[in-house]
């Protein structure tokens, strides 16, 4: 039967970043606790999630339709532009790891230094997104990911300088699934 109440939409959300195996909360209502690192506003594009699949036929000997077909490949990635400049977005975009950033002088001369690397050692992160539509939360939570594309950063008087950034989900460290969903106010039959 039809439920308009599940009809849902991003109204707004939040990103959040932590160390790979920081634990992260067990239900979509739950704050996010130690380790986990806001990264702040998003442009009004949201968040993008793409599914890609690469599936195998396997025919049989004189047959023109498959008897069976096999999932080969998943792929997992989550697209999001970020507004604001911090030391994380620019560590994520720039592929600097925090701990080779400085930061020097206090009040109006304060700053942050970093040289870009010659040679980027892959860098991994937990993921935490919360997609908020009123009261019904649904929380992604993904065990270990990588930036895997960047977008342009535009410098002019019209536009923010954000950044835009793609993240892949890999293999979680245990060797498990990397993405865990939970979702608000939805419930199996009785």
């Amino acid at each position: 039967m039809a439920d308009d109440t599940q009809v849902r939409v991003g109204v707004k959300g939040t990103f959040v970043v932590a160390p790979v195996g920081t634990t992260a909360p067990t239900d979509p209502y739950s704050a996010w606790g130690a380790g986990w690192v806001d990264l702040g506003y998003v442009t009004e594009d949201g968040l993008t999630e793409s599914l890609n699949e690469n599936i195998q036929d396997f025919k049989a000997w004189g047959y023109n339709s498959p008897v069976r077909k096999q999932v080969t490949e998943r792929a997992t990635t989550f697209k999001i532009t970020f507004m604001e400049t911090s030391y994380l977005t620019l560590a994520l975009y720039y592929g600097v790891d925090a701990a080779d950033m400085t930061s020097s002088g206090t009040g109006s001369t304060q700053f942050l230094a970093f040289e870009e690397p010659q040679s980027n050692e892959p860098m991994y992160y937990a993921l935490g997104m919360d997609v908020i539509d009123n009261d019904k939360p649904a929380r992604i939570i993904v065990a270990r990911a990588e930036v895997t594309a960047k977008g342009d950063r535009t410098y002019k008087s019209d536009t923010n300088q954000a950044f835009d950034l793609t993240f892949s989900s890999l293999t979680a460290p245990s060797g498990g699934s990397s993405i865990t969903r939970q979702y608000g106010l939805v419930s199996l039959p009785s």
